[in-house]
């Protein structure tokens, strides 16, 4: 069982990383803002910390899951500098599952459009 309050960190690193893709999905396509990517960064040493940390409890997987939605799918695939910065901290297979988990959502927006 892990420690609450690891749990709780943990929940408020989720919710980070959430809310900065929420911010990013919003974004035009185009140019993405430097800052965004500093935040970005701050996110992933947060979370790189995060597991460093003694008896966390958590996984390398668990932290990795929360980049892996179909949101984050759509974002690296408009903005390259996002993909780069991804590769560069959890390496190529995790920008390789985001993608695989966005090829099945691609349809269903499609039809929402509708």
């Amino acid at each position: 069982m892990n420690d609450p309050q690891m749990d709780r960190r943990f929940d408020t690193l989720a919710v980070q990383v959430h809310e900065w893709t929420e911010s990013a999905i919003a974004l035009d396509e185009g140019h993405f803002p430097s800052e965004m990517l500093s935040d970005l960064e701050d996110i992933i040493e947060e979370l790189k910390a995060f597991l460093e940390e003694p008896d966390t409890g958590y996984e390398r997987k668990d932290v990795t899951e929360l980049f892996i939605t179909p949101e984050m799918a759509d974002i690296i695939q408009r903005f390259p500098r996002v993909r780069r910065q991804l590769e560069r901290a959890w390496g190529a297979q995790v920008t390789e599952l985001i993608d695989e988990e966005g090829e099945g959502f691609s349809e269903l927006d499609d039809e929402d459009r509708d």
